[in-house]
């Protein structure tokens, strides 16, 4: 979600996008710390 609608508003996208872009990058950073999350509980 993050990076395709950062690409999506580069390449002329609709700017309601832009709305929705943080929604993303949240996204991706709860996704990296479960990533850590459960990897920490694996040791």
């Amino acid at each position: 979600i993050f990076a395709g609608t950062l690409y999506a508003m580069a390449l002329g996208g609709p700017k309601w996008l832009g709305a929705v872009t943080p929604l993303g990058g949240l996204a991706m950073i709860l996704g990296w710390m479960w990533v850590a999350v459960v990897y920490l509980r694996g040791r």
